[in-house]
């Protein structure tokens, strides 16, 4: 991956060239990255610049060997460690990254900016939680005693980090006390609170940057070749997430939209029998997904009280242009806290096994109260 091909980050893409050229790079580094973020890309850069055979001007140079090797993810020095599950084809206990290792060296062809989500569509484990475990321990270890292949270094990228049981967080300590020499692990996660304390006090920490809405309205235009107004909005409406743009410039609709507009309509309509139905179907979705829900939900509930009651323009095109316009006004001062204080309460039981069906359904009753508020206030107006 080319310095270029992330958006933003001057700064960390700065000390990590630095780190490499002067060969400081520590063993143990962890990316603290954010919901749609860039953390797996930064990864991706790092070792494809430590990889390569002739950098320059802080970037690789593209056209050695080893360049070839990490673009299309089969440097035989470069180890990726991923939550994973049990399939049709494959048993949970014998589930592990190389199970899996072309699904993923085709997802990161196809979307280095990758999500969890979409992982877990790609390999068909969407209703179940990804996982980090034991059969991924003994693998690890094994690639671990391994020489180098081709003698520079060997790099370990394990991505959402905090999904490692306790049994393989274990595991690594040691490696993370007494690296072998010229082995790096990377470790990216969104949540490092659910790491280990011992594995945080040996990593070196270092935090995604936020993305300016000009610095990646400046990278979808180029890399998209959208216009530079369209690139403009879909920055704007991404709030930093480059997942989220990224998706929409290739114009693939938000993947919750449709989800949270007939949420609202049904609360809207007072429909308990198709809000249970919702509330089962929403229930079905792994935990992942259901936070990532809870995330969207948000974002669209704040977008509509800006643009109903604060006068904040949002630019926005057709059909989802169409529903904002519509449903903005019955998100206000007399429901927009309550509204935003029922999805997190939601997602913290969600997170917690509470049974998800009548957490959305009871979500969802709660839900139809303060629509109507709202839509008593717009009357009021």
């Amino acid at each position: 991956m080319r310095r270029n091909d992330i958006p933003g980050q001057d700064e960390l893409k700065e000390v990590f060239t630095r780190m490499v050229d002067q060969e400081k790079l520590p063993h143990a580094m962890l990316i603290h990255g954010v919901e749609g973020g860039v953390s797996l890309p930064l990864a991706l850069f790092l070792t494809s610049y430590l990889m390569c055979d002739s950098p320059e001007g802080g970037d690789i140079c593209g056209t050695c060997p080893s360049c070839s090797k990490t673009r299309h993810f089969t440097h035989p020095d470069v180890h990726f460690v991923v939550p994973v599950n049990g399939t049709k084809t494959i048993r949970k206990e014998l589930a592990n990254t190389d199970r899996f290792i072309e699904d993923w060296r085709e997802a990161l062809i196809a979307n280095p900016f990758l999500s969890l989500r979409d992982w877990y569509e790609r390999i068909g484990i969407e209703r179940s939680q990804g996982f980090i475990g034991d059969r991924e321990g003994k693998e690890f270890r094994q690639k671990l005693s391994l020489r180098s292949y081709e003698g520079k270094a060997k790099v370990f990228i394990i991505w959402h980090a905090d999904r490692m049981n306790p049994t393989f967080g274990n595991k690594i300590l040691k490696n993370l006390e007494e690296p072998s020499e010229r082995t790096h692990f990377i470790v990216v996660t969104e949540q490092p609170a659910q790491l280990l304390t011992t594995i945080l006090s040996r990593t070196q920490r270092v935090k995604e940057e936020h993305i300016s809405d000009e610095s990646l309205a400046a990278f979808l235009e180029h890399t998209y070749d959208v216009t530079a107004e369209r690139a403009m909005n879909l920055a704007f409406r991404a709030e930093g997430n480059v997942h989220s743009a990224t998706k929409e410039a290739q114009e693939n609709d938000d993947p919750w939209l449709a989800e949270f507009r007939e949420w609202m309509r049904l609360c809207y309509k007072k429909d308990l029998v198709g809000l249970f139905q919702w509330s089962e179907k929403m229930a079905k979705n792994n935990r992942d997904a259901q936070r990532q829900f809870v995330s969207g939900a948000l974002k669209m509930l704040d977008r509509c009280f800006r643009m109903g009651w604060v006068e904040t323009p949002i630019p926005m095109e057709g059909e989802e242009a169409s529903f904002y316009k519509g449903f903005a006004p019955f998100i206000n001062a007399s429901n927009v806290r309550q509204f935003m204080d029922l999805l997190e309460e939601a997602s913290f039981h969600v997170e917690r096994n509470v049974n998800e069906k009548l957490v959305w359904y009871d979500s969802s009753i709660k839900a139809v109260r303060f629509m109507h508020a709202g839509k008593k206030a717009a009357e009021r107006v």
